[in-house]
C-alpha cells in the first residue's frame, strides 16, 4: 500500500510522485481540504461544507480503514484523494488539487497511483463517482480508460453523479 508512482509533467519535465499518507500529514490533508472544497461552486453548498473535514477526523477516518494519498510539491501538499477497499473495487474519492496546482499533472499521478493501490490489494476494479457533465472530470475518466457504469444518481440533493469504473489487470 505504500505504492508510489511517478508521472512526467509533459511541459517542464517535472516529476510527481503519489504516495500514501499518513496521520503525521492529517494537518496538512485537513489544510488542503478546507481550501479546496468551499470554493468547488459545481457542488451544492451542503456536499462542499461535508468535504471540509478536520485533522481529527482524517486521523479518524484512517483508523476506520479509509486511505489518503497525495502529491507533494516543494513540500507543500498540492493535492489529494482517499480511497477504500469495497466488495467490489477499490473506490476512490474526494479527490482535491489546489488551484495553483492544476494542470501539473498532479491528478495524473493520483489517478495512476490509484490503479497500483487496487492491484497491490488485488481488487478487480477501481471505482469513482463524477459529477455529471463535469467536463474536467470527464476528460480524466476517458484519459484513464474508467467507463461509465450505469446511470447517473442523485449522491445528495440536486447533485447527480455518474459512477465510473476500470478494470484492473491481474499479473
Amino acid at each position: 500500500m505504500g505504492v508510489c508512482c511517478t508521472v512526467d509533467v509533459e511541459y517542464t519535465g517535472e516529476k510527481r510522485h503519489s504516495l500514501k499518507l499518513g496521520k503525521a500529514d492529517a494537518n496538512d490533508i485537513a489544510a488542503l481540504y478546507t481550501e479546496v472544497w468551499p470554493k468547488a461552486y459545481d457542488y451544492p453548498k451542503e456536499w462542499r461544507e461535508k468535504r471540509v473535514i478536520s485533522e481529527e477526523e482524517v486521523k479518524k477516518e484512517m483508523d476506520t480503514g479509509y486511505f489518503f494519498f497525495g502529491v507533494r510539491i516543494d513540500g507543500k501538499l498540492a493535492g489529494v484523494y482517499k480511497a477504500s477497499i469495497t466488495e467490489s473495487c477499490a473506490f476512490g474519492e474526494q479527490q482535491a488539487v489546489l488551484p495553483e496546482h492544476r494542470d501539473q499533472s498532479v491528478a495524473s499521478a493520483m489517478y495512476e497511483q490509484f490503479y497500483e493501490f487496487a492491484k497491490v490489494n488485488k481488487c478487480k476494479a477501481n471505482c469513482v463517482n463524477i459529477l455529471a457533465g463535469n467536463e474536467p472530470c470527464e476528460r480524466a475518466m476517458e484519459k484513464f480508460n474508467f467507463y461509465k457504469t450505469g446511470k447517473p444518481w442523485e449522491q445528495s440533493k440536486g447533485m447527480l453523479v455518474q459512477t465510473y469504473e476500470r478494470k484492473v489487470e491481474e499479473e
